[in-house]
């Protein structure tokens, strides 16, 4: 279990982005590496917690990634960042997941909270969409 700081956390991210960047999904990877070329701290610490949690079913996502995403949640969690915390909050309910997870449990559940769309990328499409 990690107890970060606003720092920490940055730093944290920025050595998972470096070191197991390529365990996430293209299109994740390349949003995560935008939102991390600059912009507000805390809402690069909310997309990288995002972007772990939508990435975290994904075959080759490794430990670091999950015991990362706990303590990005509990540290977004415990000081209500953007209003995701507290007892019914986002991360906070991303914590636990990430707990589950790192008690061996399932990667994805039936009443886990789905993937955030706004702070997490896209796919591409494959090619443009034809016209009738």
């Amino acid at each position: 279990m990690t107890n970060f700081s606003g720092t920490d956390a940055l730093q944290a991210l920025t050595a998972f982005a470096i070191l197991h960047g390529n365990s996430l999904p293209t299109y994740q990877r390349d949003f995560l590496a935008n939102e991390m070329a600059g912009g507000d701290l805390l809402r690069r610490i909310i997309v990288g917690m995002e972007v772990l949690y939508a990435s975290r079913g994904e075959e080759d996502f490794p430990e670091e990634g999950v015991s990362l995403l706990d303590g990005l949640a509990r540290f977004v969690s415990q000081n209500n960042f953007y209003g995701l915390g507290g007892l019914e909050g986002r991360a906070t309910k991303i914590a636990l997941v990430a707990q589950r997870l790192l008690e061996d449990g399932d990667a994805v559940a039936e009443d886990d909270i789905e993937p955030s769309t706004e702070y997490v990328g896209k796919p591409a499409t494959e090619g443009p969409t034809p016209t009738v």
